[in-house]
């Protein structure tokens, strides 16, 4: 009978402990979960950075990096001499703490020859561009030369066949010279002055009668003043 009380009381014992101890059980899960969700952490981007300033950033927040060169495949060995060119997760995702964060790098010498070539590449096609926009402002110009060349000859064509239509006025016959005027008649000198001392001496001379202005005649030897002297 006693041992038959002890075995129940045994029994008891052990199914209130296996109660208790579920109990205590399921707490631990339960803060296990609310520990695992409030361990989700927002991801920062940080593409565009340097390797060592990148690790920096993610390592502060609980994050393990892993990086790679996704160009060459190099080792890594200065973080300072690479940059971040993609990452995964991306910036503002939700990773747990702790996760591996995994950065895609190239290094800094070969972004700035890159850099270099791209500059070289531009300035090499605004060379190619000038070069061309002046090309085809000289064709143009002696296009627009040619153009007033060949204008200026058509004018001056037109202006020939202008001259040729109109006719040419005939010279004018030329003018006889007025003959020249004929001589004077040569004028008789005027007779020596005659002087007859009376009508004698013209009767002798054979010039009586002497008539007014006749040479010889003087109204002294017109007697009767009648204009003719010796006339008797």
């Amino acid at each position: 009978m006693k041992k038959t009380l002890a075995v129940v009381v045994l029994a008891g014992l052990m199914l209130t402990g296996c109660g208790n101890k579920q109990e205590a059980t399921e707490p631990a899960s339960a803060a296990t979960a609310v520990a695992t969700a409030a361990a989700k952490v927002t991801v920062p981007g940080v593409v565009g950075l340097t390797l060592d300033k990148a690790t920096e950033q993610l390592e502060d927040l609980g994050f393990e990096v892993e990086a790679k060169d996704i160009v060459d495949g190099k080792s890594i060995v200065k973080k300072s001499n690479w940059q971040v060119i993609s990452q995964d997760p991306a910036e503002n995702a939700q990773a747990e703490e702790g996760s591996t964060v995994k950065l895609g790098v190239k290094s800094l010498e070969k972004i700035e020859a890159e850099k270099a070539a791209a500059e070289k590449a531009a300035a090499d096609k605004a060379a190619a561009e000038l070069a061309a926009a002046q090309k085809a402002a000289a064709e143009k110009a002696a296009a627009d030369a040619a153009a007033a060349a060949q204008a200026a000859a058509e004018q001056a064509a037109r202006d020939a066949a202008a001259r040729q239509a109109v006719p040419v006025p005939a010279p004018a016959a030329p003018v006889a010279p007025a003959p020249a005027p004929a001589p004077a008649a040569p004028v008789a000198p005027a007779p020596a002055a005659v002087y007859y001392a009376n009508c004698a001496a013209a009767k002798a001379a054979g010039a009586a009668p002497l008539y007014a202005g006749q040479p010889g005649y003087r109204p002294a030897m017109d007697g009767d003043s009648d204009g003719v002297a010796c006339e008797r």
